[in-house]
């Protein structure tokens, strides 16, 4: 099935292993869903995109993907909710401004946050939904079988394959580090001078590791043919060929009847 990614595939960082529908569709299908979600959360008000919002979280729970949902949500949404709070609440002056004493809100600043984080939201939903039930080993034979160029294929698929093996690095490193009797447990202070012996070590090892990868893809013939053969390609079924196709001639008539109007 398309939903579980082969013996040979990978360990990816963000994906989450299941057999649910949206694990099983095409992973095409929901890279063009993806895009056309995108582009619709910019010509819709706050309701729709807050409707976006929920539906994918929703979509992400019934995948088994629910608790990575909630604590990725968290881990990025929060903070750059505190700092939209902080911005355009707390410090950009505008004409409704109320002074409480030691802080002065604005409801207008308060609801401009609003809609910038909505929409940040479902951004960001719609793609955690797609990269938690699609592995990128998938995603690549998928563009592969459709016949996208062996180079634009990986392009899009590697980020997602390296995220593990950086993770890992990472981790390693910082356990070599604190090995050593670097404190990473101290004050901001000691930690903002132990993050370049941290950080120094992955982007060197990182850049070695990508001349070591086009060095392997090139002595593999990588791009000898313009179009690579999958034996193993994913299911592609007739009414999610026809889904993709009206998505993709809907994509462009409504960016331009949004532009119109």
């Amino acid at each position: 099935m398309i939903g579980q990614p082969g013996p040979h595939a990978g360990k990816s960082l963000l994906y989450v292993p299941g057999d649910s529908f949206i694990h099983r569709l095409n992973p095409l299908t929901k890279l063009v869903g993806l895009l056309w979600l995108a582009a619709t959360t910019f010509m819709l008000p706050p309701e729709g995109m807050a409707a976006i919002f929920v539906a994918a979280l929703a979509f992400g729970v019934i995948a088994g993907a629910g608790r990575a949902f909630v604590r990725r949500l968290l881990f990025t949404l929060l903070p750059f909710a505190i700092a939209l709070f902080v911005i355009h609440g707390l410090l950009i002056e505008r004409a409704d401004t109320i002074d409480y004493g030691l802080f002065s809100l604005s409801a207008d600043g308060l609801g401009y946050m609003g809609r910038i984080l909505v929409r940040v939201a479902a951004l960001l939903t719609v793609s955690m939904l797609f990269v938690t039930t699609t592995h990128p080993a998938i995603l690549l034979k998928a563009l592969d079988s459709h016949g996208v160029p062996p180079g634009i294929a990986y392009l899009i698929s590697s980020p997602l394959l390296l995220l593990e093996p950086f993770s890992t690095r990472a981790r390693a490193i910082r356990d070599a580090q604190q090995a050593r009797g670097l404190d990473l447990n101290g004050s901001w202070r000691a930690r903002a001078k132990a993050f370049p012996a941290l950080l120094i070590p992955l982007v060197t090892l990182a850049l070695s590791d990508l001349d070591h990868r086009a060095s392997v893809l090139d002595g593999r013939a990588f791009r000898a043919r313009p179009f690579r053969v999958v034996l193993d390609a994913p299911e592609d079924r007739p009414y999610e060929r026809w889904l993709r196709r009206t998505l993709l001639v809907a994509l462009p008539l409504q960016i331009g009847l949004a532009a119109w109007l």
